[in-house]
Formats: structure tokens, sequence, C-alpha cells
């Protein structure tokens, strides 16, 4: 029987108040199904999706069937990525106002001396990473024998990431008697294994479809091109939404985006898993608090964020599954607020838009794109400039000339400068009359109009001129009826500045074109072969032909030769992506050698 109340589901006095405080009025489904489950004290494997209130479920259990004030912690759970880490203990810290736990987030990429100062002056609840807490456990930085219940949320997640071998090291150092709750938005096998394992009788708790926040999303797909995708999210930027989302397939293309955007002046920042913890913090923090209007991350990202009030989801790269999809667009559409995701399709993505419909089982409305407009509407035209009016019969004559004549009168220079114009004309257009010195022209220059009258009808025999030193001028040149002048000093081809200075360029690092060997997860059993594994490197990594060299593929994994300069970018496209519903796992190596 579903509860309608919180009070109704069971949990504490301090749980409740704390529901109360930060306005929570009534119990989700799946809280509702869950909590009186986890209450018992069974083990429980629950299926939810991003925000359906998953944190409150497990939250409010744990709240309730611990004390606090302990000196080590008697409750753990597992996330994926530390922004997860962040506001699950974050969540807990505010349910946990009149209980009095203290809860404590562990994650990589800070110092991890300081994390064990704080977990030794006493903690009730650790959200932790795999990573980091294999770490701490390996360094005895941690106590773990007093832990009771221990949840692994996002446990799907965790799995496609590679943390099955950490997971299953700190589930056997916890105490065999302790409550176990896993919570996933799918249910693939080696999740439902993992439950297995590691719990005993457990009871399932799974959200049905209509339950899902894609109620609450309108999906809408643009058709565009790969050219085209950016013009199309800058008019969807300048339409004003105040939180957006872009998601994309790559780091290298987060990157891209998140430059060229910047450059144009639009407020927009990029994470992915390469990006520093004290900057996501910071990126994610602004976005958070509206400072930042948009936020273009990776799918590392699609799932370890939990921003409210997200008001519009783009997919910049349509994912590679449906599951990528739910998690995408799963940004918005929350807590019983409307919301809207955009995808942009090629022609190339058809079918996977096809297969994503029918795996959601929500109509995707088509949008028309933005762009058309320019092609579509009437451009309203430019007048012209009107043309500079002329002499009616210069006009008329121009009419009567033929063709060549008016071609030829075209490259004819007039006699007569027009006024106004700044050209070398009058006596040094003659050969006879030597350039005069700038003084002496000064000199021969009439003062007014009124004198040169007078000077016109004495004409005055011309003089046998003297034999005057050559004045030094710059050499001159004639072309087209110009008089043109090239400074003296200047080769007419110079050479490049360090080749007079002794200057000597250094050469360009030569790139390392020798092959390192990457070894995938997918083989001949996931539906390929060689030609496919090629495209499938080629085309997501974004690199050559000529980059990839020697493909083997094996029943269960495959090899595959790429240049030592691209072999990197090459492991951090592909970790994580899907291959026919596999998740790929990727490593080099040639680095083990």
């Amino acid at each position: 029987m579903t509860q309608n109340r919180f009070e109704d589901l069971g949990v504490s006095k301090d749980v409740l108040k704390a529901f109360r405080s930060v306005g929570w009025t009534e119990p989700t489904p799946v809280q509702a199904a869950a909590v009186p489950v986890g209450l018992k004290g069974g083990d429980l494997l629950a299926q939810a999706q991003t925000g359906t209130g998953k944190t409150g479920t497990y939250g409010s259990i744990i709240l309730s069937r611990t004390r606090s004030g302990s000196r080590d912690p008697t409750s753990l759970v597992l996330v994926p990525t530390r922004e997860l880490a962040s506001q699950v203990s974050e969540e807990l810290n505010n349910l946990s106002e009149y209980s009095g736990h203290v809860c404590i987030p562990v994650y990589g990429g800070v110092n991890i001396e300081n994390q064990a100062k704080q977990i030794k002056k006493g903690v009730d609840v650790v959200i932790a990473t795999p990573g980091r807490l294999k770490d701490l456990i390996e360094r005895k930085l941690v106590d773990l024998k007093n832990i009771s219940i221990v949840v692994l949320d996002e446990a799907d997640r965790m799995l496609d990431m590679g943390f099955a071998p950490s997971v299953n090291m700190i589930l056997d150092r916890v105490p065999k008697k302790r409550q176990t709750m896993m919570f996933s938005a799918t249910m693939p096998e080696d999740v439902k294994k993992l439950a297995v394992k590691h719990m005993k009788n457990h009871e399932e708790v799974l959200v049905s479809k209509d339950e899902l926040t894609l109620d609450l999303t309108e999906q809408y797909y643009v058709m565009t091109t790969r050219d085209s995708k950016r013009d199309e999210l800058i008019h969807i930027i300048e339409a004003n939404y105040p939180k957006i989302m872009v998601f994309c397939r790559t780091k290298r293309k987060v990157d891209y985006l998140a430059r060229k955007l910047k450059r144009d002046k639009y407020d927009v920042e990029g994470i992915h898993g390469d990006v520093g913890q004290n900057k996501r913090e910071k990126i994610i923090r602004e976005f958070s608090e509206g400072e930042l209007q948009v936020l273009i991350a990776s799918d590392v990202a699609s799932r370890g964020l939990d921003i409210d009030d997200v008001d519009l989801v783009v997919n910049f790269d349509i994912p590679v599954d449906s599951e990528t999809y739910v998690h995408r667009i799963g940004r918005t559409g929350r807590a019983g607020r409307t919301g809207k995701a955009i995808t942009f399709v090629t022609a190339d993505d058809l079918k996977g838009l096809e297969a994503i419909r029918k795996a959601v089982g929500k109509p995707i409305n088509e949008m028309k794109p933005k762009s058309e407009i320019y092609t579509d509407d009437v451009v309203e035209e430019i007048p012209a400039k009107e043309p500079r009016k002329q002499n009616p019969q210069r006009q008329k004559a121009e009419k009567t000339q033929t063709p060549r004549k008016q071609r030829e009168s075209k490259t004819k220079e007039p006699k007569g400068a027009p006024a106004g114009d700044r050209t070398l004309r009058g006596k040094l257009d003659h050969e006879d009359s030597p350039r005069q010195p700038k003084n002496e022209a000064k000199k021969a220059e009439p003062k007014s109009k009124k004198e040169t009258k007078k000077a016109e009808p004495k004409k005055a025999e011309p003089k046998k001129a003297e034999p005057k030193p050559e004045p030094v001028h710059e050499p001159a040149s004639q072309q087209g009826g110009k008089l043109q002048y090239t400074p003296q000093g200047v080769p007419e081809h110079p050479r490049p500045l360090h080749s007079y200075v002794g200057i000597v360029r250094a050469a360009r690092p030569k790139k390392d074109m020798s092959f390192d060997r990457l070894e995938l997860n997918v083989g001949a059993a996931d539906g390929l072969d060689v030609d496919k594994l090629r495209e499938f490197v080629v085309n997501t990594a974004e690199i050559d032909h000529k980059d990839v060299g020697n493909i083997h593929v094996s029943e269960n994994k495959s090899r595959v030769q790429v240049v030592r300069y691209r072999a990197q970018e090459v492991v951090d496209e592909l970790f994580g992506q899907v291959v026919n519903g596999k998740r790929v796992l990727i490593y080099n190596t040639s680095d083990k050698q």
C-alpha cells in the first residue's frame, strides 16, 4: 500500500522535522515504497532515477536507524563521482539538522590527509567514492568495523566506470552483519549479480516508467548538420533560459564548445573528468546559484550532478543509448517542476533517435531549426549608395561610345586633376621640368588668385636653366599613368628579420609516430570486426585513419594500435562509450611495460 504522508512511513521525529524544514510535503513513489522496507532492516535493491528522491529515501533510513555521536563511522554511502558525493553529503546534513548526525564526503582530487583528520574527529556517515575510500583503507586511515548500513548509490554507474574491484574490496572489509541497500537507475545483469553476491534475501523495489521524471519534461529534436550545431545552440542561449545544461559526448568537444562560446562573450563554462576539483566545485556552485547561465558537461557529469531548477537540457551530441539519454534529460523536470530537453540530430543520428524514442516510450517532437530564418524569410535589402551625379553632356557622350572606346576611356587618366583629389600632376607630369626642392617650390608658389590672374598676360621668355645640383629624392616609377614612388633602402623582396640579425628558428618537435597498443573489453561477441572497430575508434576519438595501425579482434576483447601522440586522447574518448549495450573499458598496454 502506497503511503501518502511522511508520518505513515515510520521515520523518526527528528527526520520528520527536517522534512518540514526543507519543504517536503509528501513522499515520492520510491520513498513511499522503499522507506518502510529499509526501516525493517532488510537488504534492499531499488530502481530509481535521479530526481525521484532516492537520497531522501536512504538518508531517512540511515538517520532513523542509527545514533549520532559515533567515534567511527556507522554508515557508508558509495557514489561514483565527486559531485554526487558533495551533493549527497549536503542533503544528508540538511536532513540531520535535528538528529545531530555528522556526515563527511570523501573523494579524490583533494588532500587525503585533511580528509583523514576530519574522520578522526568523529563521523557518523561517510559518503565516499570507491577509489578514495580504497586508498584510505590501504593506508589504515579509516576504520570500518562499526559499519551497520552500506548504501550503493548509482550502482550501475559505478560498475560502468570500472569500480567493481574497489567496490568488492570495500564490501569485503565491512562487517558481514549489516544492512545493504543498492539504488540503480537500470537493472542490468552485473548489478543483479553484485546484489546477489553481497546481499541476503534482498527485496526489490522497482519504480515503473510511468512514474519517472520524464513525464514532466517536454522532449524535442532539431534536425541540423554537424557544422551548424553551434549556431543552433547560440539561438537557444539567446532565448534567455536562466539555466541551460549542454551535454557533449567527449571531453574535447566540451573544451572546444566552451572555448568558442566564451570567445563570443557568452556566459558559459565546461566541466568533465579532467577539470580540477576546485574549479569544478566553483563552476557547479556558480551554476546552482544562477551566476552562470550555460554549463557544458560530458556524460560523466550527467549522473553526478544534482542541480535544481535547470530550465533546459540540450543534447549537443545525441547520446549513445537510451540509458544515457534518460540520465541527461533527468537534470530538468524535477521535484514537480516542468522541464524541456532538445536534442540535435544529424542525418546519421536518425537510427539512434528512433531507438531512443522506442526505449523511452514518450513522444519526441520535431522542432524547426532557428537557422532557417536566413533562408526561408525575406532578407531586407540594403539600399545601394546613389551614384555620383555627372554632367548630362558627358552621360550622352558615354552612351554614344562603342564598348571598346568605353574601356579605353576608363583606363586613360584625365589631364586635369579634379578639385580635392590628392594627386601628383601639373609640372611633375612633364619629363622636361625637373622636380624643384621643397623650399624653392614654396617661394615660387603664388600667394593669391589675384596675383596669378595678373601674372597670366605677361609671358616672359624662358631663361636658360643654369646647372643646379640634382636634388636628392626617392626613385619614381610610372605605372598605369600614375607616378608612384618607392622609398630608398628597402629591398624589393625583403627577407624575414631573423635572416638579418642571425636568429635561428627552433625546429618544431616531431610527433612520435610510433604505435601504442590499446586493449578493449569488447570483441566479436559484441558484434565487432576489424572494420567496425576501426570506424568506432576513428569516429569516436575523431582521429585520422592513418593514426590507427593493426587491429586484432578476439571473442571478448580487442587490441588496437594507435600512434603514440594520440593514444591517451583515444583512451580518454573511448572509455565509458557503449558498443551494442556493453560499456567500453580501455587501457594502454604499453604503459605497463
